[in-house]
């Protein structure tokens, strides 16, 4: 019997210890009911200085280049976030409402594949703005090394479904064209898209194609063409629209996106073909190719019709160039840890298998900040980088390399 008591005064010992601790453990979570900001702000108000944070934030990742050899790791700002950490009832009434308000900028095309190939489609269709540097994407095949154009690269996004995409040209005039007009014929996932090239020369390069086997770089005059391209996609009445507009001032790199130092652009059908026709044979435009002239930025605007579902589909239809149709039932994981990356561990590590449904809403803020992702050569070793500084969220700088191709 007094065996049996004192077992029972263990269980009210250890009762009464739970109750303590559950006591002080509730000290500890702030309901945060005498707070000015939540019992003096409606939540309206208080939604909208949420929305004027995160909307003024970006978040930026990848290898940015600062020389012919040298790049350094961009990764957030340490504080990017901070309304989801210091405060539970804040990050409950944010929400994922975030995710839709940030920028998300992208120094290279696998990078943005790395960060959102993985994510959930509810998570990845919640996402509104996105920039990207456009240069192609090289991926090894046996035979040969393709270019995929940005238009390819998205295809690889179902559920995507931006307000703004915002596409930095890469490196050749030429390229930059074909890529655009690829964005234009067969894009989707966004319901304007904002192409930059950082020369007029995407508009005004010369072209001696006699045989016709670089068809895909003939220019045609603009914006008319892919005007047209646009009302041929979403039908003249829900009005698509193109426009282009060009900086005022010669290398004031990022001044086009200020309204105020740049007009609207049109070519004519004489200032793209030879004056006597030869088909293949496109002259440089004078109007944009002579000095002072050429190094003049380009804004192309692209918007889709009205009331047209722009949300990215998977699967076909295919397209020239579609790395779906290369590539049909393989995952970006396996492509890059295949054709991109070449790993020397075994290649299944990453293949077709790879996993990411374990993700959840609670942790995206996590996966986005870089701590979680698409296994990658880069993501194997401890993340130091440079944090993103920026006075504006669009504001952006052109690799060196576009200006001086063979380095400093």
């Amino acid at each position: 019997m007094a065996k049996k008591k004192n077992n029972s005064n263990k269980r009210k010992n250890k009762s009464k210890n739970q109750g303590k601790k559950s006591q002080q453990l509730g000290t500890k979570v702030d309901r945060q009911t005498g707070s000015l900001f939540f019992r003096r702000l409606p939540q309206e108000i208080r939604v909208e200085i949420y929305s004027h944070v995160f909307s003024s934030t970006r978040l930026a990742f990848g290898e940015r280049t600062t020389g012919r050899i040298s790049t350094i790791d961009i990764k957030p700002a340490r504080n990017s976030l901070a309304l989801l950490r210091v405060c539970r009832r804040m990050k409950h009434e944010i929400g994922n409402s975030w995710l839709s308000q940030v920028l998300f900028f992208f120094e290279d095309p696998g990078t943005l594949l790395d960060k959102l190939t993985p994510l959930p489609r509810n998570i990845l269709s919640r996402l509104r703005r996105v920039t990207f540097a456009g240069d192609t994407l090289m991926v090894s095949f046996p035979e040969d090394d393709v270019y995929y154009r940005p238009v390819s690269v998205l295809k690889l996004l179902p559920g995507l479904r931006l307000d703004v995409l915002t596409v930095l040209g890469g490196h050749g005039s030429d390229v930059n064209y074909d890529a655009l007009s690829g964005l234009i014929a067969d894009g989707s996932g966004w319901k304007e898209l904002r192409y930059i090239s950082c020369s007029s020369a995407m508009l005004g390069f010369s072209l001696f194609d006699i045989m016709g086997d670089r068809s895909r770089y003939h220019r045609k005059p603009q914006p008319l063409y892919w005007q047209c391209m646009m009302e041929d996609r979403d039908g003249l009445a829900l009005k698509p629209s193109v426009t282009i507009y060009r900086a005022t001032e010669s290398g004031r790199y990022g001044s086009i996106l200020d309204p105020s130092k740049r007009v609207q652009y049109e070519q004519k059908p004489d200032q793209v073909q030879a004056p006597v026709f030869q088909p293949g044979v496109f002259r440089e435009d004078p109007e944009l190719m002579t000095d002072g002239e050429k190094e003049k930025e380009i804004l192309v605007v692209v918007k889709r019709g009205f009331g047209v579902d722009f949300e990215k589909k998977g699967g076909p239809p295919h397209f020239d160039g579609d790395i779906m149709e290369d590539m049909p039932v393989k995952t970006w994981a396996y492509v890059r840890a295949n054709h991109v990356d070449f790993p020397d561990s075994d290649d299944d590590d990453y293949g077709d298998d790879y996993d990411d449904s374990n993700s959840d809403d609670d942790d995206d803020d996590e996966y986005l900040r870089g701590s979680r992702g698409c296994p990658s050569s880069s993501a194997k070793k401890e993340f130091v980088g440079q944090a993103d500084v920026y006075k504006d969220v669009d504001e952006y700088a052109w690799n060196p390399l576009h200006f001086n191709p063979r380095g400093f």
